[in-house]
């Protein structure tokens, strides 16, 4: 499963990839964060009020600074492939491979987006399902709702949710529900 999560502010993102990590975690699986400092700070204070304890070596979580494998990533400011592969793709089948399978939270789609280069997050997303075929994880992607309220980005949003087979947003998420309700 690869699912985008639509938010309007960091503290509703932050209690659904919470949610979204027990339940991996439920089920036995490696957690792998890859969020801006901010967003796990947040995330991680609804996982110790949910009784996670995030710095016990036992829960099996490993968390990446967003921006800094976000930059290891790009060659002269673009996604290269062989840069892609050294960092994500590898991590991603070191931790899948073990026993117990992988649930990933991931939000460097939403640094690009932060920055209207859509493509690139494209690229990215795409990247992200040919490891999801590969290795057969779960994924949860996270944008702020704001980048697509501008109805020039329509184009963007529809072919970003295209590229995920669940997109979703929580209830109190006004914008990401207008967003991806059916019209």
């Amino acid at each position: 499963m690869h699912a985008v999560q639509l938010f309007d502010a960091p503290r509703s993102l932050a209690d659904a990839v919470s949610h979204f990590l027990i339940e991996g975690r439920n089920e036995g699986k490696h957690l792998l964060v890859i969020a801006r400092a901010s967003h796990w700070q947040l995330m991680r204070a609804f996982l110790e009020r949910r009784g996670v304890p995030v710095d016990d070596p036992s829960e099996r979580i490993t968390v990446i600074d967003a921006r800094k494998i976000r930059a290891r990533m790009l060659r002269r400011g673009v996604l290269d492939p062989t840069r892609m592969h050294e960092t994500v793709g590898e991590l991603v089948a070191q931790l899948a491979t073990q026993p117990g399978g992988l649930h990933v939270y991931g939000e460097i789609v939403e640094l690009f987006a932060e920055e209207n280069d859509f493509e690139q997050a494209i690229v990215l997303e795409e990247y992200w399902n040919h490891l999801i075929e590969q290795y057969g994880f779960t994924l949860l992607c996270g944008y702020s709702a704001a980048h697509f309220a501008d109805a020039a980005h329509a184009p963007h949003l529809h072919r970003i949710c295209g590229c995920h087979s669940t997109v979703r947003s929580q209830p109190s998420d006004t914008l990401g529900r207008w967003l991806t309700s059916p019209r």
